[in-house]
């Protein structure tokens, strides 16, 4: 007959279950620590991962970033290309060193939406916006609103001609127009919108050798008129994204840069689209192009999170800090 263990003392019962808690919560702690060090590769598989990515991203395109509130406008000094000027509901930045570094600018506390410097008159600066139709003579030192019959004045899109500095095309929100004016911005006539325009901005750009040759950017598709916006037919095959921008180039190798919310966009003399390698954070808000010595083109961005690029050579490479 075997022998049955005696009864454990309730001392002994006591400290048994004391020990298979113990080992069991080294079991757990074994557990928790392997899995703690799972969650830590992967964190730091990821963190690496995120590096790689930001290492190629747009951050190392970036040159400046920009702290006002909103980001509107810019352009180039066609004389001076080091000269950028940069606008928003505030009034002018100017940077003097390509971008580097900004500073404000003469024209404060107006909004400027738009901003155009032709390349025939380089010290007339024109600016408009909500309410605002101003123009310098003398290289932004100093401003002046002329006499204009404009029924309304908030202006959404805005060029002038690079060939003829009194040869203004302006979209005026309030009445859904656009209009044209040859001298200057005094007398304003109507012209025809291109089809399709249901937006609340009209990009415009004007050819470098013909003032009356005009482009606008409608969704994802470019319009372009040769008669001064009295008729239209589309250039090019249209975008998969929105058109924001647009800046006619200063090259032959090319004919119009269109920024939208799927990157920046070179429409070259065969009629064909190249994305260009840069990669802004949020849809391209303005785009400003001008031509460098040796034939070399210099094109800045802004997107919709202020970062600022420049690129010397026609859009393939970027800048950075």
């Amino acid at each position: 007959m075997a022998k049955t263990a005696p009864p454990r003392s309730p001392r002994a019962q006591r400290r048994e279950e004391a020990r298979r808690q113990a080992q069991r919560q080294r079991q757990q702690h074994l557990l928790l620590r392997g899995g703690l060090a799972a969650i830590a590769v992967v964190v730091v598989a990821v963190a690496a991962w995120w590096l790689i990515v930001r290492a190629g991203s747009s951050d190392t395109q970036v040159l400046y970033r920009f702290q006002t509130e909103d980001f509107h406008s810019l352009a180039i000094d066609p004389a001076d290309p080091k000269t950028i000027y940069f606008g928003h509901h505030g009034g002018l930045l100017v940077s003097q060193d390509g971008g580097r570094n900004w500073q404000v600018g003469t024209l404060s506390g107006v909004d400027a939406m738009q901003l155009a410097l032709p390349a025939a008159d380089p010290d007339r600066i024109y600016a408009s916006g909500h309410g605002v139709f101003v123009v310098s003579q003398d290289g932004g030192q100093t401003w002046a609103s002329p006499a204009h019959n404009l029924p309304a004045l908030d202006l959404h899109g805005f060029a002038v001609a690079p060939s003829d500095p009194n040869r203004v095309y302006a979209f005026e929100l309030g009445t859904f127009s656009l209009y044209a004016s040859s001298d200057g911005g005094v007398t304003w006539e109507t012209r025809t919108l291109p089809p399709d325009l249901n937006q609340g901005i009209l990009p415009l750009a004007v050819a470098a050798d013909d003032p009356q040759h005009l482009y606008a950017g409608v969704g994802g598709q470019i319009w372009e008129s040769l008669d001064g916006g009295q008729s239209w037919r589309q250039a090019g095959p249209g975008l998969g994204g929105t058109i924001t921008a647009l800046a006619f180039s200063a090259s032959s190798q090319a004919l119009l840069y269109a920024g939208t919310d799927q990157g920046l966009w070179k429409l070259d003399s065969s009629g064909n689209w190249q994305k260009l390698p840069v990669e802004p954070r949020e849809a391209v808000l303005a785009v400003a192009v001008a031509p460098l010595a040796g034939g070399a083109e210099r094109v800045v961005l802004v997107d919709a999170q202020g970062n600022f690029y420049r690129s010397d050579d026609g859009g393939q490479t970027w800048l950075s800090r």
